[in-house]
């Protein structure tokens, strides 16, 4: 399985948006399986990922993770 990197412009995280990152992470880890580039975009309600599709008709999926609570 190929890894996921994350990268934060802030240092310090709350146990809970850590939880998001560590399952986002492991949620694009898995998608890369099956597109070559995986975006997570966080936002206040979770976090979304946007992948490439196999299937040229279908092109850039997304995938929602709600926030940990």
């Amino acid at each position: 399985m190929t890894d996921a990197s994350v990268r934060s412009g802030s240092r310090k995280r709350s146990a809970r948006l850590d939880t998001l990152v560590r399952k986002a992470a492991s949620a694009a880890s898995g998608l890369l399986c099956k597109s070559e580039r995986v975006l997570v975009v966080y936002d206040e309600g979770g976090a979304t990922l946007y992948y490439e599709s196999d299937d040229p008709e279908d092109g850039i999926r997304r995938r929602k993770l709600p926030r940990a609570s």
